[in-house]
């Protein structure tokens, strides 16, 4: 009897440091799966690292970078909660064979799951995360909380274990609440993995030595939110995602040393052939100069000193030539990059609203700008046409309000405050004397913008009216007059939206909460004084 005997590839070093990498994702409670994006600086992009490695089912099953630890419940057919759509959309995030299979394409920052915790992550990763980013925990832990109730589940403590500030601790974003935001562009993807019952997500951001990128971990979104979020699991998860992060990284440096080595070696043999063929030539090994050929060599060696001078400005005249070729190479690459980003990227068309949204949308509007037209009408006439109410920059708050309910820009916070801060500064640019109007209205926004962004309070409407108010035509009144119309406003705003039941605005009043804290902090010092 023969035997056959099969010859095992061998696995690359760099695959079998990554895979024995993933093993630390056994340790994280309640995972589902993981997912590793690499940033690539050249084009701006996310793009996948395929997780290659061979494994069981027990270990977890690898599907193009998406790295499958359990499958969700949805999936699951000896599941209760388990549907054919979510069964459809596991397969078209898994199944390679399948025509409907969606491949992970390279993204940009903001589009799609990775992009936007890439562009959140990327902006609090080194405090733990940004007050925005708890904004948003809180109101995936309000979703978590109201999908909990509805399947019996156990809600204990849920939005406390969502906002516990601690430096080790993860923003998970809720992926429905994601998939159905307006205020983003619509992502197949994204879409099958809400679908598919993978419905929690965090990201955690890596840096090694320039090597940038994102670890996407799917948590169970049924399993107990307090072990969840613990302290030890977060920071688990936080070290191991660097250490994935850094074993990929080490793909491309250890080909670059293997082919090194291998240049090393031939260089080697080169080297070692051309001295066999030259004894081999010659009849024996190289003699040794003569004397009189040291004393050429000494000559020689005198002459370079004398020309040394002239080296150094040689030697200088190809540095200069250098730092022009590197800063023209630079040059290349940015423009390289600019007109890939000039072509766009892979985000689709956001849907559009319902006819059902569409009319709340009007009727909002509607109400809003009758009382507001009311409002400057009543001005008008008793002032007898000295004051007004400026309305076109209330037109692009009313925008926001019923159309990007959910989107930062829209809240009362940044509604007021920029809308104060930008007013302020058109005034003052306003008042200087001998600038000419046409340069009042450049200035302006060229300092309101930056600045809201830097205090982190952006608001469309606030750019257009400091434009119209830094004319110079309009007094401190109308100023006073234009945020009593953006109260109004953001009064109609809260009681029209909120009667709807798929509408909730504000998502949160972070000032409000944070008044009642010193309160009930205030009386708890009262009574044990």
């Amino acid at each position: 009897m023969q035997l056959l005997r099969t010859k095992k590839k061998k696995k690359k070093l760099e695959d079998v440091i990554l895979s024995q990498s993933l093993a630390l994702t056994d340790h994280i409670f309640g995972l589902y799966a993981f997912e590793l994006w690499h940033y690539r600086e050249a084009t701006g992009t996310l793009v996948i690292v395929p997780l290659n490695y061979s494994a069981d089912e027990e270990s977890g099953k690898v599907h193009d970078g998406l790295y499958v630890k359990r499958i969700p419940q949805e999936v699951d057919p000896n599941n209760d909660y388990s549907s054919k759509e979510a069964i459809t959309a596991f397969a078209q995030l898994t199944d390679r064979s399948r025509s409907d299979y969606i491949h992970p394409i390279p993204t940009g920052p903001g589009v799609g799951l990775p992009g936007v915790l890439w562009s959140e992550t990327s902006n609090g990763a080194n405090t733990g995360g940004s007050a925005m980013n708890l904004d948003r925990s809180q109101r995936s832990a309000r979703s978590l909380v109201s999908q909990t109730n509805q399947r019996g589940g156990n809600n204990m403590s849920l939005v406390a274990a969502f906002t516990k500030g601690t430096s080790d601790s993860v923003a998970w974003r809720h992926v429905d609440t994601l998939a159905n935001d307006p205020d983003q562009p619509f992502d197949e993807r994204l879409q099958c993995f809400a679908q598919a019952g993978f419905t929690l997500a965090a990201g955690v951001p890596f840096d090694i030595n320039g090597y940038r990128g994102i670890a996407i971990f799917f948590g169970n979104p049924h399993a107990e939110v307090t072990k969840l979020n613990d302290n030890a699991n977060t920071r688990f998860i936080k070290q191991a995602a660097h250490f994935i992060g850094a074993a990929a990284a080490l793909k491309e440096p250890l080909e670059g040393a293997k082919a090194f080595q291998e240049k090393v070696q031939y260089e080697n043999w080169h080297r070692m052939k051309i001295k066999l063929l030259t004894i081999v030539r010659f009849g024996g090994s190289l003699r040794n100069s003569s004397n009189g050929d040291s004393f050429q060599i000494q000559g020689r060696q005198k002459i370079i000193r004398r020309k040394s001078s002239f080296e150094h400005a040689l030697i200088m005249k190809e540095n200069i030539k250098q730092f022009t070729q590197e800063a023209k190479d630079d040059t290349k690459l940015k423009l390289a990059r600019w007109w890939v980003k000039v072509h766009g990227g892979n985000a689709s068309i956001p849907p559009s609203f319902t006819l059902r949204q569409a009319m709340w949308t009007f009727f909002g509007v509607g109400v809003t700008h009758f009382l507001l037209s009311s409002l400057n009408f009543f001005i008008s006439v008793e002032s007898r046409g000295d004051m007004d109410l400026v309305l076109p920059p209330l037109g692009a708050l009313t925008t926001l309000q019923y159309a990007l309910t959910a989107a930062p820009a829209s809240q009362p916070r940044n509604a007021i405050f920029a809308q104060v801060f930008g007013l302020t500064i058109a005034m003052l640019v306003g008042s200087i004397p001998n600038l000419e109007p046409w340069l009042k209205s450049a200035l302006a926004p060229a300092i309101v913008i930056p600045g809201m962004a830097k205090l982190g309070m952006i608001h469309p409407p606030a750019g257009a009216a400091c434009i119209v108010f830094s004319s110079g035509n309009k007094t401190w009144k109308h100023m006073g007059i234009f945020l009593a119309g953006v109260c109004i406003s953001i009064i109609t705003s809260v009681v029209i939206n909120n009667m709807c039941d798929k509408r909730q605005y504000p998502t949160s009043w972070p000032l409000l909460k944070r008044l009642r804290s010193i309160l009930i902090s205030e009386k708890e010092k009262v009574r044990t004084s």
